[in-house]
């Protein structure tokens, strides 16, 4: 009996090994179900966003080429258009031509040949005087192109004429698919290269400075002609020419200058400058209670800018005559008594006027015995001091025009100088 109860026993826990091997493959095959259908899951899911993603590019190319299409549209509209016409002509001016030659009795083959060399020869010329543009002439092509579209047209127009008699004006449209693409591709190709109307202004603006100004100043002119002539061709600009002509022949750098309107400009400031040290008339300012300006003083502007104007004499001048001498510190306004040589010791005998003192240039103001006395008052004055009367200090001393002040400086430099010398002889 106990073996029969350990064998009982024994099967009984086979069998229940038995169900728990069956439950535990049942569980690993539920697991590996699960597994299998996550992966399957993944990869629909994969497969669907790959998709997407290429359906995504697909779009995005071909958002990107109409955007280049709709570009270039946008930046070029009568490039675009010219090419609409273009394809849109070419077409029927060919089947016009092709049944033209057909209705001819021509042998379709031959028809089909000959009408794509008519146009195909006018676009061909076409395109080789764009290619020409700018590099050759373009006339020879320009001429070629208008021939032979004119040519089709006139192919086109009799036959439209003859294939529709009651309505001729189809003739006309015939004739305008081979011609009118190549006159709009022509103006298109060679009609934009000229000048804006800006650029005509400009150089028409340019051609009449150009004849005013050679006009004007002759003499320079002939100057800058030579010197454009010597120079290498092209290695000297025009205006530099001018500007080196302008220095040769009046002496300055600065063009539309000469020594007359510099002469004009320095006196005038000298009249404003004596006109500045006298008193304000009381009725200057009516209705006013004070003078607003008691003390009105312009004095003459110096600084940086006047150094284009040759604010002094070049020493290669102090050996001209006193006429040159005194007209040119007359001009410039400024100079002392030291620097100024008598005339006498140039060789040079200045005239007398009236009142004994010299005067080179008729019509001159006399000098004034008082200004005299106060001019070498003022010099004596400066000379123990260890300074040099100079015009500016006698004009702002008198209160006079520049060239009255320049020769009462040199009327007292003279004296002083044959004073200084008389002395020194004695000792």
């Amino acid at each position: 009996m106990s073996g029969l109860g350990e064998y009982r026993a024994e099967r009984r826990a086979d069998r229940q090994a038995d169900r728990a091997d069956a439950r535990a493959d049942r569980r690993d095959e539920r697991e590996q179900n699960r597994l299998d259908a996550e992966a399957a899951r993944r990869r629909r899911e994969a497969d669907q966003r790959a998709a997407g993603e290429a359906r995504d590019r697909r779009r995005a190319a071909r958002a990107a080429r109409l955007g280049r299409v709709t570009g270039w549209v946008s930046a070029n509209p009568a490039r675009a258009f010219v090419r609409l016409v273009q394809a849109c002509s070419i077409v029927p001016a060919l089947v016009s031509q092709v049944a033209a030659l057909d209705g001819a009795k021509v042998y379709l083959l031959l028809a089909v040949l000959l009408a794509p060399m008519l146009e195909g020869g006018a676009w061909a010329l076409v395109a080789m005087g764009a290619q020409a543009e700018g590099e050759r002439s373009t006339r020879t092509y320009r001429l070629g192109a208008w021939a032979a579209g004119a040519l089709a047209g006139g192919i086109n127009f009799v036959h439209g004429w003859q294939q529709y008699p009651g309505h001729h004006w189809v003739a006309f449209v015939l004739a305008l698919s081979s011609i009118g693409a190549v006159w709009l591709t022509d103006l298109q190709t060679h009609g934009g290269r000229g000048p804006t109307t800006a650029e005509k202004k400009q150089a028409k603006d340019r051609a009449e400075h150009t004849r005013r100004r050679s006009e004007h100043h002759p003499e320079v002119r002939e100057v800058a002609d030579r010197l454009l002539s010597a120079a290498p061709f092209g290695a000297l600009p025009a205006d530099e020419a001018w500007r080196i002509a302008w220095e040769y022949v009046h002496g300055v750098t600065v063009p539309g200058l000469t020594a007359d309107l510099l002469a004009q400009r320095l006196n005038a400031r000298a009249r404003v400058a004596e006109l500045s040290v006298l008193p304000a008339p009381a009725d200057l300012w009516p209705g006013m209670p004070d003078d607003p300006f008691p003390a009105l003083t312009l004095p003459l502007p110096t600084g940086p800018s006047d150094g284009v104007y040759l604010d002094a004499v070049p020493d290669g001048l102090r050996n001209a005559s006193p006429v040159a001498t005194e007209s040119l510190e007359v001009l410039y306004g400024i100079g002392s008594c030291a620097s100024a040589p008598d005339s006498r010791e140039l060789g040079f005998e200045p005239s007398k006027g009236q009142d004994g003192n010299a005067s080179a240039i008729a019509g001159e103001r006399p000098l004034d015995p008082a200004d005299i006395a106060r001019v070498r008052i003022l010099a004596d004055d400066l000379a123990a001091r260890g300074d040099e009367l100079s015009t500016k200090k006698v004009r702002d001393a008198l209160g006079c025009r520049n060239d009255y002040a320049v020769r009462l400086r040199r009327h007292v430099g003279t004296t002083r100088s044959r004073q200084a010398g008389q002395t020194g002889g004695a000792r």
